[in-house]
Order: C-alpha cells, then sequence, then structure tokens
C-alpha cells in the first residue's frame, strides 16, 4: 500500500491526555490527534489554557488527577531528556514520575497508556539495525537505565493485566524546533563549535517529527498495539557528520571533532561548568555516547504490522529546518 492509499485512523470520539504537553513532541502531537477528531487534554509544568493543558507535576499527579476523568489514553511523553541530570533527580522524574502517573490512570480507569521510553534503552553498543526483540542494557549512564527502569514500570503493570500498555521507542525525533536543531544550530555558532566525538562517524538515527506522528497515531488507532514495544525511525542511519554538517552549513557554523577518550570526558566536564554557573547544557559524557552509536534501529515491526512508513524525506527535512531558522533568526536568511 503507498502512502497515498493508506487510509487515515480517525481518533473521534477519543478523549487523550498527554503529559509533557508543551513539550516538542507533546504538541505535535496534540495538534494531529485534534485534527482527527480526539478531544485532547495535557499536564506540563506551565499552564496553556488554551489547549487544555493544566500545570502540574508528574511525580505528584494529586492536584490534576480530576483531568484525567473519561480519559481513554495517557500518553505519558514527560521526561528529563538526556545525562545532564544527576541520578536522582532523572530518577525521581523519569522512573518515580512514570509510576505516579500510570497509577493515577488506573485509578481514573483509564484503559490504555502509551509510555515513551527511547532507543537509548538498548545502550551505547548493540548490532546495526537492533530490534525490539534485542534485551535493553544498563551502562551507567542516567538517562539510559532511568528509560529502561520506567519500562519496566510499565510493563509490569500491564502484565498483571492493571491497564493496556505500549511502550515506544523513539529514535532521534528532529525538526523545526526541536532540541537536535536548536541547540547545535546555537552551539556550532560559537567560537567553540559544535562537539563530535570520533571524527563524527557516529551514527545518528533521525525520525522527522511528522513521520514519528504518523506512527504514534498508528499505534494508538490499533487494539494489536497493547503490550507492544515498538522502534520508531526513518528507518536509516545517517553519520553525525553528514547530519549536522548540514546544520553547519546552513548556519555558516562550525563542527570540532575530538577523540572519544577526549572528548567525553571533556564534555562532562564543561558541561557541569556551564550548569553552575546557570547555563542550559547538554553537554556530557552520555551525550558523546548517544553522539558515537555504532548503529541503527529496526522500524520492520511497526512496518508490518501497523503499515508504518515515513513519508518526509531528509532533505525535505533539511529545507523545513532552513525556512524556519531564518524565520526565527536563528540563521541569517
Amino acid at each position: 500500500m503507498s502512502d497515498h492509499e493508506r487510509p487515515t485512523p480517525s481518533m473521534s470520539g477519543r478523549t487523550v491526555l498527554i503529559t509533557g504537553a508543551n513539550g516538542f513532541i507533546g504538541r505535535a502531537l496534540a495538534q494531529r490527534l485534534r485534527e482527527l477528531g480526539a478531544r485532547v487534554r495535557g499536564v506540563d509544568l506551565v499552564a496553556d489554557p488554551e489547549h487544555d493543558v493544566v500545570a502540574g507535576d508528574t511525580t505528584d499527579p494529586g492536584p490534576w488527577a480530576d483531568h484525567l476523568a473519561d480519559a481513554d489514553i495517557v500518553i505519558h511523553t514527560a521526561a528529563l531528556l538526556g545525562a545532564a541530570f544527576p541520578l536522582e533527580q532523572s530518577w525521581r522524574v523519569n522512573v518515580l514520575g512514570t509510576s505516579r502517573v500510570l497509577r493515577a490512570a488506573i485509578a481514573a480507569d483509564v484503559s490504555r497508556f502509551v509510555h515513551f521510553s527511547s532507543v537509548a534503552a538498548y545502550g551505547f553498543d548493540f548490532p546495526d539495525n537492533v530490534d525490539e526483540t534485542y534485551p535493553v542494557q544498563v551502562n551507567g549512564d542516567v538517562y539510559t537505565d532511568t528509560k529502561i527502569n520506567s519500562e519496566a514500570v510499565v510493563l509490569a503493570a500491564h502484565a498483571a493485566r492493571e491497564i493496556d500498555v505500549t511502550v515506544i521507542r523513539p529514535g532521534d525525533v528532529w525538526g523545526p524546533g526541536s532540541v537536535w536543531v536548536r541547540s547545535p544550530l546555537t552551539e556550532m555558532r560559537k567560537a567553540t563549535g559544535f562537539p563530535l566525538p570520533d571524527g563524527g562517524n557516529g551514527i545518528f538515527s533521525p525520525v522527522y517529527i511528522d513521520n514519528f506522528v504518523d506512527g504514534l497515531v498508528l499505534v494508538l488507532a490499533s487494539d494489536r498495539s497493547a503490550g507492544q514495544i515498538y522502534n520508531i525511525t526513518d528507518g536509516i542511519g545517517v553519520r553525525c557528520a553528514d547530519f549536522f554538517g548540514e546544520l553547519a552549513r546552513m548556519s555558516n557554523g562550525t563542527l570540532r571533532t575530538l577523540p572519544m577518550g577526549v572528548a567525553a570526558p571533556l564534555a562532562d566536564i564543561a558541561g557541569a561548568i556551564l550548569r553552575r554557573f546557570g547555563q542550559a547544557t547538554d553537554l556530557s559524557a552520555g551525550t558523546m555516547e548517544l553522539l558515537n552509536r555504532p548503529g541503527t534501529y529496526s522500524i520492520e515491526k511497526i512496518q508490518t504490522s501497523l503499515g508504518y512508513g515515513p513519508r518526509v524525506g531528509l532533505d525535505e527535512g533539511m529545507a523545513r529546518v532552513r525556512d524556519w531558522a531564518r524565520a526565527t533568526g536563528l540563521i541569517e536568511p
């Protein structure tokens, strides 16, 4: 079936609550679900009444639990992203917060819980084209380990038949306004440039935001997805030097490469110093590991079982990013 022939699932009559609703993915997903007929609510640290988003903390759902009333599906996107946070803080949000939102959803008689994990669950050393049958791998990286722990929390609830759960492992979700665009464009325009380990030979596994939302909608529309884990990427791997090199070209920015043995500890030190002085940065050894991954992630499962296929290619995505970056003043016209 071609993309043009693929039917568009309807979400009419469904009520969906999204945690992390003000985030890059949360906003894109909410917009698409509304277009498909769903009633969409959200919770985030800052309220957005126009879009029915209430202010709330995922580690303390009590004050906003009434927002779960009559919800059919909870989509849990809220998390601390990356490896730059202390373990205790990341565990509290990514694991304890997941558990508490899950328990609130069960108490509210929500029928489905869609949990966002990450392809980071495979660790940083895995076979190329790794699929969902490959065991997850804790490795001491804060983000990796807390995502694996959060998966265990929700899958246990599904096994106990408390609620239907689906786990999503997104690839590197990108597009206009994403962290994979904003942060590199900002850093590579500085004199220090944007750092890449080992000549930029690590593999980036992009999934353009529109493609990712396509995959999510297919998951939500299918009863067969309950109890399943899905990788969602564009099904390709791109050398980091090529992906970020395109961003550098459009911004007249600079990439810097260092051996991994130097890049990782240097990123840890530089990141810690910047954060101590109040500057937001993703610099850490874990980020360098992420940019030095050896391979790609299989999307055969979601393709064959749900009919997923990416529609927006890398070149088109980069053109959209270029237009957005110029319009927002992030790069020169």
